[in-house]
């Protein structure tokens, strides 16, 4: 018969403690990659109002 230290786990068990730090780091405010996030969207909004669409009907 096999005998298990209690320093030896489970792989379901590993698992599902794997799947709760997951979870967890999900939800978890991340303070810089938020400011990384939205001055990433200021830079392309100034971009983008800076370059004339080449979309844009010219008449002749």
């Amino acid at each position: 018969m096999f005998k298990a230290n209690q320093d030896i786990r489970l792989t379901d068990e590993l698992e599902r403690q794997l799947m709760m730090q997951a979870i967890e780091d999900q939800f978890r405010f991340k303070p810089l990659v938020s400011l990384k996030k939205m001055f990433g969207k200021l830079s392309g909004a100034r971009k983008a109002a800076a370059v004339p669409s080449a979309r844009t009907a010219h008449s002749v």
